[in-house]
């Protein structure tokens, strides 16, 4: 009897050690998708020239209307991008790792970095 207890003891030693470093994951983003080498240049953003070219990488795939791939929520004008961003949904959906936009992944932090704060400059058409 205190053989088999003693055998139950041990091998449930074994996978708890076994199973405990293993059953630990942690992601970040640096290793999730690089380090961002560049210096991320957050001043004096103009819609038409740093955020439209974001934007024609990374989202006209799916947000414009004549796309075969597009989402139902189109970003062709100004008006339609800045209610979206103004919302608070477009900062949400680009930082979620979990449910990115685009849905291939989270772009480089920079590109987030100038949406945010073009967006809390108040998404100005410039």
């Amino acid at each position: 009897m205190k053989e088999t207890i003693l055998a139950f003891g041990l091998l449930a030693g074994i996978l708890f050690v076994v199973s405990v470093p293993s059953s630990c994951y942690y992601d970040n983003e640096i290793d999730l998708y690089g380090a961002d080498t560049t210096l991320c240049d957050t001043a004096n953003l103009r819609y038409s020239v740093e955020i439209r070219k974001i934007m024609q990488d990374h989202c006209d795939e799916c947000h414009i209307s004549t796309s075969p791939s597009f989402s139902g929520i189109p970003f062709e004008t100004h008006a339609e991008f800045k209610a979206v961003a103004m919302s608070g949904a477009l900062l949400d959906r680009i930082n979620n790792a979990g449910n990115p936009m685009p849905q291939t992944g989270l772009m480089l932090i920079c590109n987030r970095q100038k949406i945010e704060a073009w967006v809390k400059a108040g998404a100005p058409n410039n």
